[in-house]
């Protein structure tokens, strides 16, 4: 089971979250919204009524106008955030993607929580469960579920909280239909990131010899000859693939961004989550 790496902790202090600006609904915290609350941010002022707060009260304008007025300041509220690592046996089958993708996770979990969102961890697996963050950020994720990733989230889905953010970590090397898996996960939600990370190998494959491939999930076998034809295919088939799920979220007004692991977190933020606007320079 892979551990978070130090410059996962490191770069969570360096980058913030970058999902929306102004998020819908939440409780009280630090980020601010559209409507009328408690925060330092002037909005308006009204006329005084009975029970209004005394400390709001206007004492420039009652001067002005001899009227009492109430100032009105923008609500502050705390974001939700729901981070949805699929935690199946393909996500665990090369280290270098496991490593990549639980990096990722403590950088997103922990640079929300440091800039004061409420960050809830999923664990898309065998059986969908929440993590707590630090125990994320000490131990990382066995990679070990076999349930396709559709059932999982279909399973998951009473976990995911009304208006959240919804970040969703996989490498979708699996036959699914973009529409159904990413639509349940937008709906009620208050904004939707898309994140595949893949294996070099699995970007890149080389040629080699005949194999005999056996489905890290269902154990299912194939016997072929990986020759260049035979990667064309696959390359092609992988594009497909990607490029539907980029469209989808487009659809969905989401965010995404795709991976590649072996090349160091801190180029991966640099170079293609802020791109993304998935996170942003703290």
């Amino acid at each position: 089971m892979p551990r978070p790496s130090p410059e996962a902790h490191a770069l969570a202090e360096r980058y913030r979250l970058a999902l929306l600006e102004t998020p819908t609904r939440g409780v009280m915290g630090e980020r601010m919204g559209r409507g009328v609350g408690s925060s330092l941010e002037f909005q308006d002022r009204r006329a005084y009524s009975v029970g209004d707060d005394v400390r709001h009260l206007d004492w420039r304008a009652f001067a002005r106008t001899d009227q009492f007025y109430v100032r009105q300041y923008r609500e502050e509220i705390l974001p939700r955030v729901d981070l949805v690592l699929d935690a199946s046996r393909s996500m665990g089958h090369h280290a270098d993607k496991a490593q990549l993708a639980v990096d990722l996770a403590v950088l997103l979990a922990e640079s929300g929580r440091a800039d004061g969102l409420h960050v809830n961890v999923l664990r898309a697996g065998d059986r969908p469960a929440p993590v707590p963050i630090e125990r994320l950020a000490d131990e990382g994720v066995e990679f070990d579920g076999r349930t396709p990733l559709a059932a999982t989230l279909a399973e998951l889905s009473p976990l995911l909280r009304p208006d959240s953010l919804r970040v969703l970590v996989s490498d979708f090397l699996f036959p699914h239909e973009p529409r159904a898996l990413l639509q349940p996960l937008a709906d009620r939600g208050g904004g939707l990131a898309v994140v595949q990370v893949l294996a070099r190998e699995e970007r890149t494959p080389s040629l080699s010899s005949a194999l005999r491939l056996v489905d890290c999930e269902d154990d299912a076998t194939l016997d072929l000859v990986v020759d260049r034809v035979t990667i064309e295919r696959y390359v092609e088939r992988l594009e497909r693939l990607s490029k539907a799920l980029e469209e989808e979220a487009r659809r969905l007004g989401a965010r995404h961004a795709q991976l590649v692991a072996g090349a160091p977190l801190a180029a991966a933020c640099r170079d293609v989550l802020v791109p993304a606007r998935i996170v942003a320079p703290a």
